[in-house]
């Protein structure tokens, strides 16, 4: 069944990502993200629940296109709340209850005897956006499902993007399930961040080369048994045993660049796949925009998510048949 398509629209970034983290994290949502009235009356979606500040009222009613189904206000005066007016300044788990829709909304379990899926990513010219745009495809199948997130680039700046650290990172885990496999404990490894879980990646850029074949195999081999229903892995390199691994994904996205002196690496990838004789689904992904553009030369998860990054990957998810990128600016 899908999900629930749930608007949040409200001009602090703060406010709004704290209340969608905690509703992917209790129910199975689809949620999207407004922090400008402008934003939300170019978006042509429909929604069965839509959650608002005030002053996203008055642009609600001219929309050109998109229903909204159910329309809750949030208002700043508690003597207004009644019925669909909803006093802004109070736990977010409040506000949860109020709506039905929500708490009907369960969030999903995987059944223990499944699989989890497998999406890979990889960038043969090592594209400075191939971390947003796996963080974007996580933001898209939570939608279908509980995410889990592995980022596998030697040197990451996953940690300073999303501004948290973990006491153990993935490292400690592939260390953990080579000595203790049968009886590790994944949840000490895993934070959130709105809505899908992660590991925290090497701190080391030469840690991910001493890693054999046998300890990736069992890495994986442990994560499939977890209760998860997509595991999204990031290349930033091929590691040992790679060629081993891909048949085993269930899709890999290949990331590259426009241009001749991309376009050579690219195609020297795919040859090197044509030869592995591979059968994993592969989709080549020429991103038409840089980290270059951002406001003011930094690196700004939110920004990247809900911008240009956000929407790219919403069609591109719609042109495959599904209607999965919920993170909108």
């Amino acid at each position: 069944m899908k999900n629930l398509e749930i608007a949040l629209c409200d001009s602090c970034t703060d406010y709004i990502l704290k209340f969608a983290s905690f509703l992917m994290e209790r129910s199975k949502v689809g949620v999207h993200i407004f922090t400008t009235p402008e934003s939300f009356y170019s978006d042509e979606n429909d929604y069965d629940i839509a959650i608002m500040s005030e002053e996203f009222k008055e642009i609600m009613s001219f929309r050109p296109k998109g229903l909204l189904k159910e329309k809750y206000f949030l208002c700043e005066n508690q003597e207004l709340e009644q019925d669909n007016y909803i006093f802004k300044y109070q736990s977010v788990e409040k506000i949860f209850n109020r709506i039905p829709g929500l708490r009907d909304a369960k969030a999903s379990i995987k059944k223990s005897n499944e699989k989890s899926n497998v999406t890979a990513i990889y960038s043969p010219v090592t594209h400075e956006l191939q971390l947003p745009f796996a963080m974007a495809l996580c933001q898209s199948y939570r939608t279908y499902g509980k995410v889990l997130f592995i980022d596998l680039e030697e040197i990451s700046i996953l940690t300073s993007l999303i501004g948290s650290n973990n006491s153990f990172n993935l490292m400690d885990l592939l260390y953990e399930i080579n000595t203790n496999s049968n009886a590790f404990d994944l949840s000490k490894y895993v934070q959130s961040f709105m809505g899908f879980d992660y590991v925290e990646p090497f701190t080391n850029p030469n840690e991910i080369s001493e890693i054999d074949e046998d300890t990736w195999r069992d890495f994986f081999n442990a994560l499939l048994k977890e209760n998860y229903d997509q595991i999204i892995v990031l290349f930033g390199r091929t590691i040992n045993g790679f060629s081993k691994f891909i048949d085993s994904f269930n899709k890999l996205y290949v990331l590259g660049k426009s241009g001749d002196y991309f376009k050579r690496a690219q195609e020297q990838f795919f040859d090197y796949l044509e030869r592995l004789e591979t059968n994993v689904d592969i989709e080549e992904v020429i991103l038409p925009m840089s980290a270059g553009n951002l406001s003011d030369g930094a690196y700004h998860i939110e920004e990247l998510l809900q911008g240009n990054l956000g929407v790219f990957v919403k069609k591109m998810m719609n042109a495959n048949g599904k209607n999965e990128i919920k993170m909108c600016g």
